[in-house]
């Protein structure tokens, strides 16, 4: 409704460079910031905007946050890390990271390993600006058609003795994605209540990252 301001329900993890466009494009919304070795320009910025700057690591203060009063909707992970897989190791006793086996992984235009068993995925085999508003059904660079979003054919992903699980990351400004906090539990409880081993993957519509996790 016109005139209702914004209220403060997103946390950001990360404080670089896209941690710090977060803030800037959620004017108003942004409660906290998390990060564990604060620049001066982080530092500035989260005080012109009063938002509050946690000296944390990024699965422990997301914890915090949603096990806190606060009226947490949004995250939005701005980290070389997979935020997701690091929240569920810390906070389900008996997960473990697994290796991801290459004969999982989907035909896309960019699939590249990461430092930790992880795989980063991209509809796109060029680099996407910084802004791009994630029009539906077409890239914003090309112009051509996205006929499947990235988060739903990843939840196609199928391995033998394995369940496939994503959370979709959602554009809350241009070049801005976040998750949902209630999303996120019940992801966590759906896995903790089947066990087993599991394909895990956060994306959008065009990048995501995805890892293998066992419940022992």
């Amino acid at each position: 409704m016109t005139g209702v301001p914004a209220r403060p329900d997103v946390l950001v993890i990360g404080g670089g460079r896209f941690g710090q466009l977060a803030i800037q494009r959620l004017p108003g919304r942004v409660a906290a910031v998390v990060e564990p070795r604060p620049s001066p320009e982080l530092r500035g910025l989260a005080q012109e905007q009063g938002i509050r700057v946690l000296i944390d690591d990024g699965a422990r203060a997301l914890e915090q946050a949603l096990a806190g009063p606060g009226p947490l909707v949004w995250v939005v992970p701005a980290l070389p890390r997979h935020l997701l897989l690091d929240w569920l190791l810390l906070t389900l006793p008996n997960a473990r990271r697994l290796a991801l086996s290459t004969g999982v992984l989907p035909e896309l235009p960019s699939v590249m390993a990461g430092p930790e068993g992880q795989a980063y995925l991209s509809l796109a085999d060029f680099q996407c600006p910084d802004d791009c508003p994630e029009p539906e059904g077409y890239c914003t660079s090309t112009g051509l058609p996205r006929e499947e979003p990235l988060y739903q054919a990843l939840a196609g992903l199928a391995a033998p003795g394995m369940h496939t699980a994503v959370l979709r990351s959602h554009q809350l400004a241009p070049g801005v994605g976040g998750y949902q906090a209630a999303a996120l539990l019940a992801l966590r409880e759906g896995i903790r209540g089947q066990g087993g081993r599991w394909l895990l993957a956060t994306a959008c519509s065009c990048h995501g990252v995805l890892n293998a996790l066992e419940i022992c």
